[in-house]
């Protein structure tokens, strides 16, 4: 199963502004494999999908994007804790917002994270550094990922952190 956790843009979608559910909704076409789409902040419906997956033996993936970045952290990390497998935690240009701090990382999963340096940034990327609402770079460990790339992309999109991070590949294989 492949859960995608959207950041806070993705709350409005009705903007136009979803991009992790679209990217989620093309991956679930392209791939037909399991996916599940949840907006930030849903943290109950990711742990209850992490346990339900572990009950059927499923390899669970999990990417979040921005502030969902943290949820997937957050996410793997008590998975970590209570045993379950997460095959592939996946953070995509994580922002940290006003009150949150993360737990240490426990390991698990294989973990990827993606931090953009765009060098033409748009109003996306200015977004993630607009006080007190978000803090970049992110408070996550960072430096405990098993791997970090550095992309020239923009905030929203996805397709392009996913394609060329490897992450798209290392989840559909």
């Amino acid at each position: 199963m492949d859960i995608f956790v959207g950041g806070g843009g993705d709350d409005l979608s009705w903007l136009g502004l979803g991009v992790v559910r679209d990217y989620a909704a093309d991956h679930a076409a392209r791939t037909g494999r399991p996916t599940l789409y949840l907006p930030n902040a849903r943290t109950l419906r990711l742990r209850r999908a992490l346990e339900l997956a572990a009950r059927r033996g499923a390899a669970v993936n999990i990417v979040g994007h921005s502030w969902g970045a943290i949820d997937a952290f957050e996410a793997a990390v008590w998975a970590a804790g209570r045993g379950l497998a997460v095959a592939n935690l996946v953070t995509l240009d994580p922002v940290s917002g006003p009150l949150r701090r993360p737990s240490a990382w426990r390991g698990g999963a294989f973990w990827l994270n993606v931090t953009l340096d765009p060098e033409a940034p748009d109003p996306s990327d200015r977004l993630t550094r607009r006080r007190p609402f978000a803090h970049k770079p992110s408070r996550l460990p960072l430096a405990d990922a098993d791997l970090a790339v550095t992309l020239d992309a923009n905030h929203w999109d996805v397709e392009t952190m996913m394609r060329l991070s490897g992450a798209r590949a290392r989840i559909e294989g």
